[in-house]
């Protein structure tokens, strides 16, 4: 029992040592980076309507409220993650 414990402590410390081979990045398509890309200015420019609603309700003298401060926050977080997106997809 001994010898089967200590060929296993062996054997794990072994592959704990071996170099892990690299993962090979994946092959991205033209048309996955075009669509990303796509995707990435389509919620940039939501953001950019979301904001000149918000602005133009302020300069009104009105106030969103909290739904229309939440609507800003989520459509700048939705950019944010699509451009994000499309440069892992893309490259830099």
């Amino acid at each position: 029992m001994s010898r089967r414990l200590f060929a296993g402590a062996a054997t794990a410390a072994l592959a704990l040592t071996l170099p892990m081979p690299s993962h090979a990045a994946p092959a991205v398509a033209p048309s996955d980076c075009a669509k990303a890309r796509t995707v990435a200015e389509m919620a940039q420019e939501d953001y950019d309507d979301m904001l000149t609603w918000y602005e133009d309700v302020i300069a009104q003298g009105g106030h969103p409220g909290t739904v229309g401060e939440q609507a800003v926050a989520d459509a700048k977080a939705d950019r944010d993650r699509t451009a994000s997106q499309a440069q892992r997809i893309c490259g830099p």
